[in-house]
């Protein structure tokens, strides 16, 4: 079994909170994504969160024109609403450690929070606007921006 601040730490530089829209509705996700060779770390964090969630198999593919090839990859996500409240628990109880993640966290669990409590009611500009928070955060906490095409820390 993983250590809890282990599956904080990795989290912390490899895991994603985020969210996908379709028309009117939003899908809440936590994952993590590794090469295939390191599939091992990918099933243990599944295994530490008590198997919730599925892992995807990604393809090697060469990619568009000067976008460079993927590997072949490991995709762990979680979507469901109840899977999520584990995930929520988790790094309420072992939180973030470093702060653009730790505020893009706190942004993502309150989309989950609402989510849950409102699921009859669901006010989309409320949503809409915490998504907008979090796509402001998520790109802050890259480590790596692109800019005029060229990568810069």
């Amino acid at each position: 079994m993983l250590d809890p601040w282990y599956v904080t730490g990795f989290a912390d530089g490899e895991a994603a909170f985020t969210y996908s829209r379709a028309g009117g509705s939003f899908g809440l996700y936590f994952s993590v994504k590794q090469r295939e060779d390191n599939r091992q770390i990918v099933e243990e964090i599944h295994n530490f969160f008590n198997n919730v969630g599925q892992i995807y198999r990604g393809k090697e593919s060469s990619g568009a024109p000067k976008s460079g090839s993927t590997k072949p990859y490991a995709y762990y996500r979680v979507t469901k609403s109840s899977e999520l409240q584990i995930i929520v628990e988790h790094f309420d109880k072992f939180p973030l450690q470093s702060e653009k993640k730790f505020e893009a966290y706190k942004v993502w669990r309150e989309m989950v929070v609402y989510k849950k409590e409102n699921y009859r009611k669901i006010d989309y500009d409320h949503l809409s606007a915490l998504a907008g928070k979090l796509s402001s955060l998520n790109l802050q906490s890259r480590a790596f921006k692109i800019h005029k095409r060229k990568w810069v820390k």
